[in-house]
């Protein structure tokens, strides 16, 4: 009996091509969009479920004060004398171990020949892979140890736990027991030994961590002027620390011991307070940053999932339409089939036969597609994203897809299908009832535009949105200005001159970081004037060329002088609001406390972005703090030049980095690519929404063409009457087409709402942002009447052009 429903399906399909090919391609498309939008959002929130004991590791965190005003902010990392001050004073905790993220080249000692070196990665792009780690890391997180004992391996001074990968990196395919005792320098001078070597997970994690330096190095070492183990006063992205709690203790129970520790640690004007992160949470939670996790933007993912639901319904929808569309052309073979002894159950179980080899048809067709629109769209998907189609969830997924499809796109057809009454299928009447002409197809119609156009005013307000951003005044120079991080390697002051001295250079800036990026700092100070003003402010620190370099513009005042310490402040004209003072000129020659000494403003500037448009701008204030400023900002000149000069120029650069810095690697990055990074997010929403409503209208399009093919056939003959009693081709085509533009214009003014409703909540994460104006849903409801007319108007113009006598010779 199979045997034959498959048969017969396979007839029906190839009799019936065009519908059958467009059944296919939507349904090929929606399969597909669902496959890759589950591998990708799978594979997210999946990351760091495989741990033992998930349920019981937190992420210590806190919210900290500074100063009298009592704003607090959350922080996803601590002081670096809290987590040994948590192990030590609040019961009820299994574990804590704290780690510090580190940047280091490496080397390997290679005996009489010059050591091995391996270079650290590039700032701000690769996870970082080196820590100094407490021995009880090992005892939250599980590793499978391949060589050493875990309970020693980080117990000592100038210890090391290696990857498996990181092992075979550093010393090639020595085995791994030979490995242990070998020597590894970090920080050009720190030499650790291998006391242990683990094997690194395969699944999706935040932990990418793959050098473990022990602790206790950091106090027998040169470390501890960069890791201060006893600082309660400061706290630094790079440090972290996590607790393992005892079965049957919930995070809440410790919040009044958090607080006494707070009370007894934090008494003047910084405060921080711990708290507890659940570990689920630290791959989707912005509000806690660190230095090594990538974060998922989780109503981006289920916005994802949306989507996923909304192409694959589309799809459905067609298959729906046309085989009610074609419910005439096949009402006399299910009458014939009735006669003969079919049941309705069996008719049923024939139309379902056709819709699930139409769905597998999808399936296999998805599957070849996958792998390459992955390789296509690497931008937008989860680094170390795989497809595997042999697993065990993929195959759930993919068998889960077929069911749902195969019910959703042909359960209703076939019901409507095997209903027909073969006394009147037989005599060529209608079948259908009143109630059942049209009415559900225009309905499905109008959901698929109405999501078609939700997609396409989303694209509109986007793409608007993202071209704000590019062409908005930032309020300094981006062009032409490299930044090169030249802080952890000295001799700055040494490579800035060299590098002033090039022709391809207009300007040098010592600087700690660019006006706007990633990098920032936020520190206090305090104004006594009328009234006491103490306010978080955001530093850039840069020597008496960063001002000009930037073509940051000066409202009132100067800028700074050439100095060899910190003498002066020049501020924003949002702090000098913030200090109380009416004009800018108002705040010239007042003083700033900074870190109990007064300092001087001597100028006040125009307000600059310094972050992304999703925050306002900061109070800022702008000076030269040597200790701080060993980065270098190089503006090159480009006036007249080429893209070939200015390469040349780099070259230059990276000469005279190498006489000052021969074992350094030289890196450099454009401004305007730094400032891109902060809106990579809302880039891949930009793809994603484009790619969604391609494909929505697409599949749309092919549908409505379908039907469009149908009704001109349905309606020949009464197109051949009107054009015997005159009717113009406009005339036909106008009536043929405008059945369908009323049922687009219903959809856009219930996509309207929708769209301004959900692209409204979109924009409310911007400080700065574009309003949604009325002209952009009159565009919308122009292109899809476009794109209606552009699918339907063939089939009208070809059906209105037919020599009416063919269709009524048969009369």
């Amino acid at each position: 009996m199979i045997r034959n429903y498959l048969k017969t399906s396979f007839r029906n399909l190839t009799k019936n091509k065009v519908s059958a090919l467009i059944n296919l391609f939507g349904l090929s498309l929606g399969v597909t969009a669902c496959l890759i939008i589950y591998l990708i959002t799978n594979y997210e929130l999946s990351y760091d479920t495989f741990h033992a004991d998930r349920e019981r590791i937190f992420r210590l965190v806190g919210t900290e004060t500074r100063g009298s005003n009592e704003e607090t902010h959350p922080v996803g990392f601590v002081p670096n004398a809290v987590p040994k001050g948590v192990r030590e004073e609040i019961a009820g905790l299994e574990t804590v171990a704290a780690f510090h993220n580190i940047k280091s080249a490496v080397l390997i000692p290679n005996g009489t020949e010059k050591p091995k070196k391996f270079e650290e990665g590039k700032r701000d792009v690769s996870n970082e892979e080196i820590v100094v780690a407490d021995p009880q890391y090992f005892a939250v997180f599980k590793y499978q140890w391949l060589a050493g004992n875990p309970k020693t391996a980080l117990n000592e001074p100038f210890q090391l736990v290696l990857s498996e990968r990181k092992a075979r990196t550093y010393f090639g395919d020595l085995p791994l027991e030979q490995i242990l005792g070998k020597e590894v320098i970090y920080w050009d001078s720190i030499r650790v030994k291998v006391s242990g070597i683990v094997k690194e997970w395969d699944k999706p994690t935040d932990f990418t961590f793959t050098d473990f330096i022990s602790m206790a190095t950091v106090r027998s070492s040169k470390m501890k002027e960069s890791i201060n183990l006893d600082d309660w006063e400061d706290i630094w992205s790079s440090s972290q620390a996590f607790v393992k709690l005892p079965e049957g203790t919930r995070p809440e129970q410790l919040t009044a011991s958090f607080q006494q520790f707070s009370s007894k640690h934090f008494q003047k004007d910084f405060k921080f307070i711990p708290g507890l992160q659940p570990l689920s949470d630290l791959h989707f939670n912005e509000e806690y940053g660190d230095n090594y996790t990538h974060k998922a933007h989780l109503p981006t993912l289920y916005g994802m999932m949306g989507v996923a639901l909304f192409i694959l319904l589309i799809a459905a929808i067609n298959f729906i339409n046309l085989s009610t569309a074609q419910s005439v052309q096949r009402a006399k073979e299910i009458g014939v089939r009735k006669v003969l002894g079919s049941s309705r159950k069996s008719l049923v179980f024939q139309f379902l036969g056709e819709t699930t080899l139409l769905t597998l048809l999808a399936v296999v067709i998805a599957l070849a597609l996958v792998s390459p629109i992955l390789t296509a769209f690497q931008s937008l998907t989860p680094r170390g994203l795989t497809f595997d189609l042999f697993s065990l969830q993929t195959l759930v997924f993919l068998l889960s897809v077929t069911v749902t499809t195969s019910l959703l796109a042909g359960f209703y057809p076939s019901l409507v299908l095997s209903s027909y009454l073969p006394a009147l299928t037989l005599k060529g009447q209608s079948a259908l009832k009143g109630g059942q002409k049209g009415y559900l197809r225009k309905g499905l119609i109008v959901f698929q535009f109405t999501v078609s156009l939700v997609f396409i005013i989303a694209t509109l307000i986007v793409d608007r949105q993202l071209s704000y951003i590019r062409n908005k005044e930032l309020g300094f120079s981006k062009d032409a200005i490299v930044s090169i991080d030249a802080g952890r390697v000295g001799k700055s002051d040494i490579l800035a001159e060299k590098i002033r001295q090039l022709s391809g250079v207009e300007l040098v800036s010592m600087q700690w970081f660019p006006p706007m990026g990633l990098s920032y700092m936020m520190t206090k100070l305090k104004y006594t004037g009328k009234t006491e003003i103490e306010t978080d402010v955001s530093a850039k620190i840069g020597d008496e060329n960063f001002i000009p370099l930037y073509g940051i513009r000066l409202l009132a005042g100067r800028n700074y002088v050439k100095s060899d310490s910190l003498k002066e402040f020049v501020i924003n004209a949002t702090y000098a609001k913030v200090l109380g003072f009416q004009k800018p000129a108002d705040a010239l020659n007042q003083f700033l406390d900074f870190q109990g000494r007064k300092y001087p403003i001597v100028g006040v500037v125009a307000d600059f972005h310094e972050q992304s448009f999703h925050d306002k701008i900061n109070a800022t204030f702008l000076a030269y703090m040597p200790r701080q400023a060993q980065n270098l900002g190089v503006k090159l000149t480009s006036k007249g030049k080429t893209m070939r000069d200015l390469k040349a120029t780099l070259a230059q650069i990276e000469q005279q980095w190498k006489e000052v810095h021969p074992d350094k690697k030289f890196e450099y990055e454009f401004l305007d690519d730094r400032i891109a990074r902060l809106y990579e997010k809302e880039e891949k929403t930009s793809r994603l929404v484009n790619t969604a409503t391609g494909i929505a209208i697409l599949i749309s399009c092919m549908g409505l063409f379908g039907l469009a093919t149908f009704t001109a056939e349905q309606r020949t003959k009464e197109i051949s009457i009107r054009k015997v009693l005159g009717a113009s081709v406009t005339g036909i085509v106008m009536l043929l087409s405008g059945n369908f533009l009323k049922l687009v214009f219903i959809a856009l003014i219930l996509a309207a709402p929708v769209a301004w409703w959900a692209m409204d909540q979109w924009l409310q994460s911007f400080a700065y942002k574009v309003g949604i104006e009325w002209w952009i849903f009159a565009l919308a409801g122009l292109m899809a009447v476009a794109i209606a007319l552009l699918t339907i108007s063939f089939q009208s113009i070809r059906a209105a052009l037919t020599n009416p006598v063919k269709s009524l010779r048969s009369e």
